[in-house]
This record gives C-alpha cells, structure tokens and sequence, in this order.
C-alpha cells in the first residue's frame, strides 16, 4: 500500500550458507560487495520488475540509478503500474505465462498460490538477504517450504486519524466503541465534514469493515475461526449466516458518514482527501505515515484500530505488507538475486522504510512513526488476525464479498445481498 492496498498467518529455514551463495555469486560475477556485476564483458543483463506505484513512495528511480552505478553489467527495467490494478495484473500476467523476472506480491493473497502452482515461485531463503529477518518473519512470508518474498514491513490495518478534526466534534481521545464511532460520524457530517474515506478500490478497502467482523467472532469463537482460517465456514448455520448479518449491517451503517468515491478512486486521492482534511479518518494502515506527512506537512493524526468491539475483544488485522518475488523461470535468476539481496541489505532497506514511513520487518532497523508507535504491542496479544482477503478468502471472494454489501447499502435487500456473496464464496471453498 500501500495502499494500502490498504490486508496473521502463514515454514521454512535458510537452506544454503552464506558460504555457498558467496560462491556462486562470485562464479557468476566479478566478485565484490553481494556479487559485483554478474554478466560477462561489456552487455548487460536487463531485469524486468514490476510494482505499484507507491509501494517504494516514488523512490525507486534513485534506488535503481544507486545499484546500477556499482553493477555496471545490470540494467534494472520497472514497470509501474497503479496500485488498485496490481493483483489483476499479475492475475493475467501469471495466466499468460508473461511475468517479470522481479514482482511485488503479497504473501496471503491468492495470486501467490497461483504463482506458486505455475512455477513461478523461487525460494528466497536461499539469499543471504533472508537473513537480516527473524525467523518469525521468514516463517510468515514463507509458502510451504519456500520463502515466497522479501516483506517491505509489517502491515496492520487501522484507521489513520485528524486528531484536530476529531477534537473539533468533541473527541479529544479517538472514538473508543462503535456507538461512539457512528456518534462522531454524525457530528462530522453536520459540519459538512466526512467521518471517512476508505481505501478506494483496492481489494482490502472494498470490503472494509467485515475484516474485523470475521476477526472478532474468530477471536471469541475457535469453531468459526478454524473454519474461517481454512476457508470452509457452512454459512447455512444459522451462527454464522448471523454473522455475515451483522457484517452488512455495520459496513452499511459506516458507510452513511464515508466520502464519495470510495470505492471506486485510486489510493493516492482516498489519502489526499484525508490529508487536505476532507475526510477525520482513513481506511488504511502502517505503511503510508511519509506519504501522509509529505500531503501535509502540519497534519498531526494518530492511528488506531477500528473500533468494532470494546478494546478487550477486539481483532488486530496483520499481515505481512507486499513484498517482491524472483520469478523462478526467469533467464536472469542470478541477476535478480544479485539485486534483491543488495536491495534488502540493511543499509539500503533502511532507506525503504524511512522513505515508506512503515513498521520496519528487520529487527534493529528504522524507527515506526510516532502515529504507529503503539502499534507492536497490539501484535503482542492473542487476538490477531490475518486479513480477509490475503488468505482465508480468495481475492475475487472478496471483491464480491464488498460489492453484495454495497448492493444491500444502496438498494436494502439483506437476505438477497448475503445469498449472492454465499453463492461466490461456495465457488471456491475448501471441500
């Protein structure tokens, strides 16, 4: 996210040394820092790679032109694309049989089970860069036996808020309950102001709030939980069809006080919108503080998590952010490694994640802005979940998750908009 997007699960080891990988990359390269260059002569080997547009907050020009000065035999060549068209493009990129050597991707998401079926999936911990990650994170960011992706941080999905805003309706702390939530929602708009905007059209702001729908009824309930996890809830059970009830019922209930356009703009304007002050809250999470503080520099906000039960019983939505991936059919395997491993070095991710302003993924390494300073200990508990729509529910599951429940908003036949997504969802459900 970005945003991002807007989306805590998810064993592996490093399986080669240090030693090994030093050796082949010094084979492959005229030696120097992780590799040197690793073409023969004067050509140059081109690495494809492709990303959202905000994932490295507009600096990656200045990265690339850093890598190329001291790895004369290797061009890197982006493709940008925006951030809401990502995973549908790798979705067709994958199909085709047409990926970059290098991709962004998200550990969860069912375009990394897609990848991986296909062959597209190299095992990262075999760089020496997996190392500079706890074994935690590796295990999260590892499918099966591979370590799928080097994570850019730590995600976790929450309501970056204008304390001023907040302040200026009665709420000198942020809104603690729902009821509070709806109550600040309703004094915002009678200043002609919005409660919220959410993270537009990305797959983890469409269906916004029935991520901690799921997650607080998995925290209370193992059974549903299980079958949440494993994507095999029977929502015919009368429990659980009343918890898709509830869902819709609150999703339409929030979105009486959410900006226009939500659904349907690119992140970037979603954040604009709340950094011009448009908007007391944004649907987002840990990875966007410098893009914010950068929209405004005066915006004093803070970043809590929704509200959707009392502190004590509620969920904190986690996963590992979007990270990148070597395509494993790739011609230029060795260079993409070569790359990803000086990429993700401490010095030069320490530059990723001052300029993403996100929770840092390597132990010692960046600070978290103060807005999401609290942020750790919310992980520290056992009522973290993962997000919805990277892993427990297929991407597309989710988009028709969010669109029955705007269908319910806007035209109000509840048991017809929850018969529609049970309908998708039994598509792809776990048998």
């Amino acid at each position: 996210m970005n945003n991002a997007t807007m989306r805590l699960k998810k064993l592996t080891s490093a399986g080669v040394t240090v030693v090994m990988l030093s050796s082949l990359l010094a084979a492959c390269s005229g030696g120097g820092k992780d590799g040197g260059t690793t073409s023969s002569g004067n050509d140059k080997a081109e690495v494809s790679m492709m990303l959202a547009e905000s994932v490295f907050n507009h600096i990656q020009d200045k990265l690339i032109e850093e890598f190329e000065s001291s790895h004369q035999n290797i061009k890197i060549k982006v493709e940008t694309l925006p951030d809401g068209s990502l995973f549908d493009t790798l979705r067709t990129r994958i199909a085709t049989g047409e990926l970059p050597d290098i991709y962004q991707l998200n550990i969860g998401h069912d375009t990394t089970t897609m990848a991986d079926k296909a062959g597209y999936i190299y095992d990262l911990s075999k760089l020496e860069a997996s190392q500079n990650f706890s074994e935690s994170i590796r295990k999260a960011t590892s499918l099966k036996d591979k370590q799928a992706i080097f994570t850019n941080g730590l995600g976790v999905l929450g309501l970056n808020y204008n304390k001023a805003m907040l302040k200026d309706v009665g709420y000198n702390e942020p809104p603690q309950t729902w009821d509070q939530l709806m109550d600040a929602g309703k004094k915002l708009k009678e200043k002609g102001k919005d409660l919220l905007v959410y993270s537009s059209k990305w797959e983890t702001g469409i269906g916004n709030v029935f991520h901690w729908t799921f997650g607080a009824h998995a925290v209370k309930n193992d059974a549903f939980k299980q079958a949440y996890l494993s994507n095999s809830v029977d929502w015919s059970l009368p429990d659980n069809r009343a918890i898709l009830e509830e869902g819709f019922k609150r999703f339409k209930d929030l979105n009486e006080f959410v900006r226009t356009g939500s659904f349907t703009n690119e992140y970037a304007i979603a954040q604009q919108s709340f950094a011009n002050g448009d908007a007391a809250m944004l649907l987002g999470g840990t990875w966007e503080a410098k893009t914010l503080h950068e929209l405004n520099t005066d915006l004093d906000f803070g970043f809590i998590n929704l509200p959707y039960e009392t502190d004590e019983k509620n969920a904190y939505v986690f996963v590992p952010e979007d990270g990148f991936a070597i395509n494993a059919k790739s011609q230029h395997v060795e260079e993409a490694k070569v790359f990803l491993n000086w990429l993700f070095s401490k010095e030069i991710y320490g530059k990723l994640n001052e300029a993403a302003g996100s929770l840092s993924a390597m132990p010692g390494v960046g600070k978290p802005d103060e807005a999401y300073s609290d942020v750790p200990n919310w992980l520290q508990t056992d009522r973290v979940i993962s997000f919805a729509n990277t892993g427990p529910i297929p991407g597309a599951t989710w988009i028709a998750l969010g669109n029955a429940a705007q269908e319910y908003t806007f035209k109000g036949d509840l048991d017809k908009a929850i018969d529609k997504f049970i309908s998708e969802y039994n598509k792809t459900k776990a048998k």
